[in-house]
């Protein structure tokens, strides 16, 4: 993690300093590909129906938007229904999706859709558009990166001290399989009895867990958790039941070694706080652990 002197950080959506920013947009949409423009339209004709999911203000399109051929960026900027495009030069090299600081601002950054496609990746473009500007909008009205601990560890350094520890992996498996349980609308289980049991289980994990593995954990479920959430939710709504079902909630309650773990915990950990409180995102403002924002509902 290169901005702000910070260990913790995003380990795919990354932020570069201000210092590394081109200045000057060229006033052009030359470049700009058809079915690029499809996929932010996407966007735009989602939000009308998906609105701000309940996360007070946040709207994908206040966020600029770069599709990045890895050489230059083709930025959208939205305006009241319509929308000017500009050129720059890229500000990543390679294929990534990311968030990127320029100035003040945080802006959005993903590949052209055909070399999205041509990755072989199952999730939609439009719906990483979501989950980046979710990001954006996380770092701009609530600052979650600068205010992040000094002492936390980076996705992936974090990850690998909990895929070779045996009892915090264990009892993290433990967590994802109680989470899991609100996924499953057949059994109609009860979501206070979901949440004492969750936390009864985290509250004995967080013991053995080191300060900066809990303010990790804490953060990346967070964080990527609520903008997997949000993902998970464009997809539902684009591609249907089955689509979601398939990526995101089949496989969400197995221990799987790596980062996407962080993912699927938080994602469920939002899932379980709309069961407890479908009201609970209009005043959250990311500055307590979801396991805090849980048991502030069970005891």
């Amino acid at each position: 993690m290169k901005s702000l002197n910070k260990k913790i950080g995003y380990a795919v959506y990354g932020l570069i300093g201000a210092g590394l920013i081109l200045a000057g947009f060229t006033t052009t949409e030359r470049g700009l590909k058809g079915d690029d423009r499809k996929e932010y339209d996407r966007v735009v004709e989602d939000y009308a129906e998906l609105g701000d999911m309940g996360f007070d203000g946040f709207r994908p399109m206040d966020y600029k938007v770069a599709f990045s051929n890895g050489e230059k960026d083709f930025v959208i900027d939205y305006n009241d229904g319509d929308y000017e495009v500009s050129e720059r030069k890229a500000v990543y090299e390679g294929l990534v999706g990311s968030i990127y600081q320029n100035g003040n601002e945080f802006e959005v950054v993903v590949p052209e859709y055909d070399t999205w496609i041509a990755t072989g990746s199952s999730s939609q473009l439009s719906s990483v558009i979501w989950h980046e500007s979710f990001h954006a909008f996380q770092n701009t009205k609530y600052h979650v990166l600068e205010n992040a601990s000094e002492n936390g560890l980076s996705e992936t350094e974090l990850a690998e001290r909990i895929d070779s520890d045996a009892e915090k992996k264990n009892m993290y498996e433990k967590e994802l399989e109680i989470l899991s349980q609100i996924t499953d609308e057949e059994k109609n289980c009860d979501a206070e009895t979901i949440a004492l049991e969750y936390i009864n289980v985290a509250s004995d994990r967080d013991k053995i867990l080191s300060e900066e593995e809990k303010v990790s954990e804490d953060f990346y479920e967070m964080v990527e958790g609520s903008a997997y959430y949000v993902e998970a939710s464009v997809v539902r709504y684009e591609n249907g039941e089955a689509a979601y079902q398939d990526k995101y909630i089949n496989e969400a309650g197995n221990y799987i070694d790596g980062n996407s773990k962080y993912y699927h915990h938080g994602m469920m950990q939002c899932m379980l706080l709309d069961e407890l409180d479908p009201q609970w995102k209009a005043s959250y403002n990311f500055d307590k652990p979801l396991d805090e924002v849980i048991a502030s509902y069970v005891k």
